[in-house]
């Protein structure tokens, strides 16, 4: 195997780690996550904070599935949609700790599309 091929591999089961991680942990602690989504979306559609973390959680262990499946526009499609998911929460949460890894994770989501 080449090096470009050993990168990709090693950039998608990076990611899809990190979304399996945080999509199982939202899963198993709503609570704890439902302070990052902004205030509008308590109450949305009449579902309160924790119903949507676990809207976001299964939604983010779909993502990584896409991105795992050997079919290069499966792949792609999950790539693109986790530059979506990335760029929405970076926009919500700005600055700071949690925005510049998640400013790292959107990079590198861009690297695997544009590899893909």
């Amino acid at each position: 195997m080449n090096r470009k091929g050993l990168s990709l591999i090693f950039l998608i089961c990076g990611l899809a780690f990190v979304f399996v991680w945080f999509g199982i942990d939202k899963l198993v602690h709503p609570t704890i996550w439902s302070g990052f989504l902004p205030l509008w979306m308590d109450g949305f559609l009449g579902y309160p904070n924790t119903a949507w973390i676990l809207v976001i959680g299964c939604l983010e262990i779909l993502f990584a599935i896409l991105i795992l499946i050997p079919v290069r526009h499966v792949r792609q499609a999950g790539a693109a949609i986790i530059c979506l998911h990335l760029a929405g929460i970076i926009w919500q949460v700005g600055w700071n700790d949690i925005g510049v890894r998640d400013i790292g994770l959107f990079m590198s989501s861009v690297a695997l599309l544009c590899l893909l």
